[in-house]
């Protein structure tokens, strides 16, 4: 029989790195994964800890690889200059956004100040089913064919042709074309509401815009439901670009 782990469990562990030249510091990181306890549930808990690990570990070797030599470059053009001395940062933060009887959703934003004139955000997302320790799809939540894709597309035109025409947001003049080319049924969330679904920073918007994000309610009728899966079916693994 298979062990529930219970979502709430889980705490945020958080970590804090320094990168120096000349003992000042250039480069700050600051990260939080979630993170159970062993008797929590098993292999599914073992898993789960191995995965938001290994998340911490690729972030920092991102930090140590990409934006230090960003970082320290900057610095030593600055000292070089008389400018102010500048110190990068960089940031992953985790967001819960359901913990649902057997299902957990949330989604890790990825941002930078090291080397940019303004912040970058890089979202990823994961939908677990705390039974199997599995990941959930897109498809896992609607009722077999419907058509998710064009449901997203529909829901995002018509959002965004209201939020242009009340001048609550900007989006790219080849709008269609980029809600199309950059739509990734691999990213989105659950809540308590329904189905989120986003596009990256830059993709449909400018970076004022931040990570455009869009919603279809729950229905009852054609979706989107919370996952569906039989008894002992382990739900389909997400491909990762």
């Amino acid at each position: 029989m298979k062990h529930l782990i219970e979502p709430a469990a889980f705490t945020m562990q958080e970590t804090e790195r320094i990168w120096t030249v000349d003992e000042i510091p250039v480069l700050t990181a600051a990260l939080s994964v979630p993170q159970w306890p062993k008797a929590a549930g098993g292999r599914t808990v073992l898993r789960l800890n191995r995965y938001y690990r290994q998340c911490a570990r690729s972030f920092l070797a991102y930090c140590n690889r990409f934006l230090f030599p960003q970082a320290a470059a900057d610095f030593q053009q600055a000292c070089q200059a008389g400018a102010p001395l500048p110190c990068g940062r960089a940031l992953l933060n985790c967001s819960v956004t359901c913990a649902h009887d057997r299902f957990l959703s949330l989604y890790l934003d990825c941002t930078e100040w090291a080397g940019t004139a303004r912040a970058v955000t890089l979202r990823r997302s994961d939908t677990w089913d705390l039974v199997t320790g599995w990941p959930v799809s897109a498809r896992d939540c609607f009722p077999h064919g419907v058509p998710i894709r064009k449901r997203c597309l529909e829901t995002a035109r018509e959002v965004c042709a209201r939020q242009a025409a009340e001048g609550l947001c900007v989006y790219a003049d080849d709008l269609p074309m980029r809600l199309r080319r950059y739509l990734n049924l691999r990213n989105f969330y659950l809540s308590e509401e329904g189905f989120h679904f986003y596009y990256q920073m830059y993709a449909i918007a400018p970076a004022i815009e931040g990570v455009p994000t869009f919603l279809l309610p729950f229905s009852e009728e054609d979706g989107p439901h919370w996952p569906v899966t039989a008894p002992g079916q382990r739900p389909r693994r997400k491909k990762r670009a």
